[in-house]
């Protein structure tokens, strides 16, 4: 299920023009040239620098089954790495207006509404990278 969570997550993201714009991809980027700005996991498989920030990280956090057991209240991570930490913000603020009060859905998932818990700059220990962390809390049916 937490792979399904990022993947919407991911989903609403990309479809967002000013999103990507902002990440320097459009619409018809390569699969390559998205991979060098979106992770899912908590730690990119590139190297994160100069020519692949502006980035994004997505993943998951613990969760818990909800006194219904066919709902999962979940949460989910999103770390915004720019050249400045303005730039890593804006990054946040513009997901923000995307995922906060919005319920995600993506073939075979659908949530409740997402709802943003935490947000504050991070070190990144990268030269030149600033980065911002947001955490939201979602709540989604189990599909099994």
């Amino acid at each position: 299920m937490s792979l399904q969570l990022i993947d919407a997550v991911q989903s609403a993201l990309k479809a967002d023009t000013e999103l990507m714009y902002m990440l320097k991809l459009t619409s018809s980027s390569s699969p390559d040239e998205v991979v060098k700005r979106f992770t899912k996991g908590m730690e990119p498989e590139i190297t994160v620098g100069k020519d692949t920030i502006p980035h994004i990280c997505q993943y998951v956090m613990p969760g818990r089954y909800a006194v219904n057991p066919l709902v999962f209240e979940g949460k989910f991570c999103i770390d915004f790495y720019g050249k400045t930490a303005r730039e890593a913000k804006l990054l946040f603020e513009r997901s923000f207006k995307i995922l906060h009060d919005r319920r995600l859905t993506a073939q075979g998932f659908a949530s409740y509404l997402c709802v943003l818990t935490y947000d504050a700059d991070f070190a990144t220990g990268i030269q030149g990278a600033k980065g911002y962390k947001a955490i939201f809390d979602v709540d989604y049916l189990r599909m099994n």
